[in-house]
């Protein structure tokens, strides 16, 4: 005689819940993850389970996945009146937002390295733009002391050739 299949749990509340909160807008998410962070406290296991899935999920904004896994841990390791499929979605929920923390490690790993790759562009930048301003000065001092000079040169001609009795020539 074959075994009989296990009672099939309806998990579709889980899912509309689900539902229900990335549509709508953050004020609504904000006072609905409210309504059910209250519920978890006096209506058992199925609400925390729905709070640390609706906490943890994905494209609402404040998604909190590693605070949401700690919850999951929590009702994995006494699940009380969960149904098996209860408990196997949050093992399956638990194993996404795992995945989640570490992704976002990851990306906060990506951008300290990236902002100190900017920081060490924007000094070599700043290094050479104050060289080049550095030299910029140097050329100036350079031209000016050039010019200096030019007139001091055409000023001994000027007077060379007054003393010879020859007008000077035009300057340019």
């Amino acid at each position: 005689m074959p075994t009989p299949a296990p009672a099939a749990t309806n998990l579709a509340p889980y899912l509309t819940a689900l539902g229900e909160l990335t549509a709508a807008e953050p004020a609504r998410q904000t006072a609905l993850l409210g309504e059910w962070q209250a519920q978890q406290a006096q209506a058992g296991n199925r609400a925390r389970l729905r709070y640390a899935l609706a906490l943890g999920a994905a494209g609402r904004e404040g998604s909190d996945p590693a605070e949401a896994r700690r919850l999951l841990e929590a009702l994995i390791a006494a699940p009380g009146d969960l149904a098996p499929a209860e408990l196997e979605l949050a093992r399956a929920m638990q194993r996404e937002f795992d995945a989640r923390v570490a992704l976002g490690a990851q990306l906060a790993q990506q951008r300290d390295e990236l902002d100190q790759r900017l920081a060490a562009a924007n000094e070599s930048h700043a290094k050479s733009a104050q060289a080049a301003a550095a030299e910029n000065a140097r050329l100036k001092r350079e031209l000016a002391q050039a010019e200096t000079k030019l007139r001091a040169i055409t000023e001994m001609e000027r007077e060379l050739l007054e003393q010879a009795g020859t007008p000077p020539p035009e300057t340019p």
